[in-house]
């Protein structure tokens, strides 16, 4: 009696009612809702009751798409919510390109829509490659999060030695420090640099150094360090 109704269950969802009629797909900005049934295999014999793992497997292939949810409505719709691959930097490769967290390569134009983020090198060979502009990627994703109205004014990150320089706004003023930096120690090199500012006037901050456990070290142009204590 269970096997026959087993096999009567594995029967019906087979039966047209469950064939996918239409699908929903929510969270997309780059990718299209074409390119996601492509990508899923949703031909007109596919079923409601097919492999969710499956789907799922394949649509996340996309370079595009980080994560997807999928859900089925009774009989015949299924739901996409994606979350997809979010541009953190810039890299020039030789063409200029736009890159996620990870440091990947994203399939879209950084001129259309115009993507105002820093452009990120790795400059030594013993921080090169994918873990180099990875390290670079991550960090640009995290300063965005915690301080976006710092990263908003960065130009350029180079990763040097494993050490990490970026260049913010145009008058050259550049905050170096060893990855990963956090949260607090971005803004005790902030309060540094604007405590430097107010006691020396005429003299221009070139470089804010977070290299140091204990301190922050303004330098100002044209001058030796001063340090500001952390």
């Amino acid at each position: 009696m269970a096997v026959g109704t087993f096999f009567g269950l594995r029967a019906a969802t087979r039966l047209p009612l469950f064939l996918v009629d239409d699908i929903e797909v929510y969270g997309l900005r780059y990718a299209a809702k074409d390119e996601v049934r492509t990508l899923a295999g949703l031909d007109e014999a596919a079923s409601i009751w097919g492999s969710r793992a499956d789907w799922r497997r394949r649509v996340e292939s996309h370079p595009m798409i980080d994560s997807v949810q999928v859900v089925r409505r009774l009989p015949s719709t299924l739901i996409f919510r994606v979350a997809e691959a979010e541009p953190v930097a810039l890299i020039a490769a030789p063409l200029v390109m736009a890159v996620d967290r990870r440091g990947n390569p994203l399939p879209i134009d950084p001129a259309n829509p115009v993507l105002d983020l820093p452009l990120v090198s790795v400059l030594t060979p013993d921080s090169a490659g994918s873990w180099g502009l990875g390290v670079l990627a991550r960090e640009m994703e995290h300063v965005a999060q915690v301080a976006p109205e710092i990263f908003a004014v960065i130009s350029e990150a180079h990763l040097q030695d494993q050490l990490v320089t970026f260049h913010v706004g145009d008058l050259g003023l550049k905050i170096r420090y060893a990855p990963p930096i956090s949260e607090r120690r971005l803004r005790e090199g902030i309060v540094a640099m604007n405590d430097a500012l107010e006691r020396f006037p005429d003299r221009p901050v070139a470089e804010v150094d977070l290299r140091f456990a204990d301190q922050v070290v303004v330098r100002t142009s044209g001058a030796s360090a001063s340090g500001a204590a952390s």
